[in-house]
């Protein structure tokens, strides 16, 4: 993050720059950095740029405010920092998508504070350790993909519980429960909670 903080105390359009945009582009360029640690994304026209953030690869804005945050199958490794929420800023991200890539490490709690997710595509990477409780937070979720990972433990009953499908919240839940599967470590039940273990 003090990476990220150089480069925004020394973008030459700083003085232009609203607060609200200030934290919202530190919060972006500290995760560019955390998951691009040896090697460059695939793709990353804008990203490291003065151009307005709405227009950098994977980014999708509406009226000046993300709604999509969309990078499958784009090289991103490392972590995902916990200052990756201020790029969120505003609370209209809708949807998260950075799946089929190689981040690895703890799902940050700090993912719960992007309230407004519809869909949150974690699946194909390199995540361990457990899955966090915040994830309650995201209380319009739709879709939750956590398959092909290296959570463990039991799947948050506070995650479980926003399943309902009358509502059609939750409506989709997937991690790596096989029971018959001797490498799964997340124990989900696919009755009440997980729609589909891998």
């Amino acid at each position: 993050s003090y990476r990220a903080y150089l480069w925004l105390a020394n973008s030459s359009n700083l003085n232009e720059l609203d607060d609200f945009r200030k934290l919202r582009r530190f919060g972006l360029m500290s995760f560019y950095i955390a998951t691009s640690p040896e090697f460059s994304w695939k793709i990353d026209s804008g990203w490291k740029t003065n151009d307005d953030e709405c227009t950098w690869y994977g980014m999708t804005c509406d009226n000046n405010a993300v709604v999509e945050i969309s990078l499958p199958s784009n090289r991103l490794s490392g972590t995902i920092p916990p200052e990756f929420a201020l790029g969120g800023l505003g609370g209209k991200v809708t949807v998260l998508d950075l799946s089929e890539n190689s981040i690895g490490g703890n799902l940050p709690s700090e993912i719960g504070d992007f309230h407004n997710l519809s869909v949150l595509d974690l699946k194909n990477n390199a995540f361990t350790g457990i899955i966090p409780a915040e994830l309650k937070h995201l209380t319009k979720l739709i879709s939750l993909r956590l398959h092909s990972n290296k959570f463990e433990g039991a799947m948050p009953a506070e995650v479980c519980s926003l399943r309902d499908p009358t509502a059609g919240t939750l409506a989709e839940l997937t991690a790596d429960c096989d029971p018959d599967d001797p490498f799964d470590q997340v124990t989900c039940d696919a009755e009440t909670c997980c729609t589909v273990c891998y």
